[in-house]
């Protein structure tokens, strides 16, 4: 049985440490804790103390393309 072969783009992304479309490469264990990072902050009229409304943080490209790969919506968990 032959080696198996490395893809152009395999080495391409070992060599820039980037992904195809520019993102930092990332590996099981540490791409968890990037969405870790997206808060839900509360914000409060001066009108009204006792209404919160929250309002979410605008997630980086990273965050945006780790929620969209497995077609999970954010929003769903931090509310």
């Amino acid at each position: 049985m032959a080696p198996a072969r490395v893809s152009e783009s395999a080495k391409a992304k070992a060599g820039t440490k980037l992904t195809s479309d520019g993102l930092p490469v990332h590996c099981f264990t540490t791409l968890p804790a990037e969405p870790a990072t997206l808060k839900v902050n509360e914000a409060t009229a001066p009108t009204n103390l006792h209404h919160h409304i929250p309002v979410f943080a605008q997630p980086t490209p990273l965050q945006s393309r780790a929620f969209q790969l497995p077609e999970i919506d954010p929003a769903k968990f931090l509310s």
